[in-house]
């Protein structure tokens, strides 16, 4: 399975809203349980950032994923999963 498989954007997308209106405002963007959200300059580019994995969600919902290995992403979609159970 490619590893971009395992990636729901919706869902991150959804993450990403709730990291900006309960986290807490840093110099690198919002974070909240251990994810930093965070957007380019016109906002049409979004970033979620765990220790080990980013993601960038760019316009029209295409992605990319950069992490070491699939453990880490697991455990960053797990935690996505968590932050948006639905």
């Amino acid at each position: 399975m490619e590893l971009e498989q395992k990636i729901d954007v919706k869902q991150a997308l959804r993450v990403f809203n709730r990291i900006t209106q309960e986290g807490k405002k840093t110099d690198d963007g919002w974070q909240f349980h251990g994810l930093t959200a965070s957007t380019d300059f016109d906002g049409y580019t979004v970033f979620l950032r765990s220790n080990r994995v980013e993601l960038t969600i760019f316009f029209h919902n295409k992605f990319k994923v950069e992490c070491s290995n699939a453990l880490d992403l697991d455990d960053f979609v797990e935690l996505l999963k968590k932050l948006d159970p639905d």
